[in-house]
């Protein structure tokens, strides 16, 4: 009975504290410092293990969907190369399920099908296609007649449907047309 009684008085210390141990686990999240180029490699330094430097990394901060910094890696024959993003202080690698956590975080449940198509247009623009040029209008040296501004389409199913043109720079101007679908729960299917 003894027994019983310490382990009931030890399991009811531990709701008393869960409360403050998860409020400043929540309030070092919200202070991380992430306003500086400086900060950011140190916080990827600390989450990835790997050490970056401010020649080879290239940062990218989207004003459009908030508190999103696109990280890359810079390559002399092929400029800068997506990486991963911070969404708010966590930082997601280039995986498969990077899309629907990014998403997630950024509170795709909530949003309706109009923010929907805007904020991920915005996300493949600024964050998956972040270091080459979305096409608004017919580049010069395009070839071709089935070029299209980026369109976004909404199925019956509440996928998402994403379609547009990218132009890079590399040795010679290139141009790539993209699809990415997006089920309803944020999953990028393919692109």
């Amino acid at each position: 009975m003894e027994h019983f009684i310490k382990n009931l008085v030890h399991i009811s210390l531990a709701f008393v504290f869960l409360p403050g141990i998860l409020a400043s686990c929540t309030h070092a999240q919200r202070t991380i410092n992430l306003s500086t180029d400086e900060a950011v490699l140190e916080r990827l330094a600390k989450q990835t293990n790997k050490k970056f430097s401010k020649n080879n990394t290239c940062i990218q901060r989207v004003k459009e969907l908030g508190e999103v910094i696109v990280i890359g890696s810079f390559r002399y024959d092929y400029g800068c190369h997506f990486e991963g993003v911070f969404v708010k202080t966590v930082y997601l690698e280039d995986r498969a399920d990077l899309s629907k956590n990014a998403l997630t975080l950024l509170g795709w449940e909530k949003w309706n099908r109009e923010l929907r198509e805007k904020t991920t247009l915005a996300w493949v623009e600024k964050v998956l296609l972040a270091f080459s040029e979305v096409l608004y209008t017919r580049d010069k040296d395009f070839k071709g007649d089935e070029f299209s501004p980026p369109q976004v389409v909404t199925t019956t199913d509440g996928e998402i449907i994403i379609s547009l043109w990218t132009s890079v720079m590399r040795r010679k101007k290139e141009f790539q047309r993209h699809e990415f679908r997006f089920t309803k729960d944020g999953d990028l299917l393919h692109d």
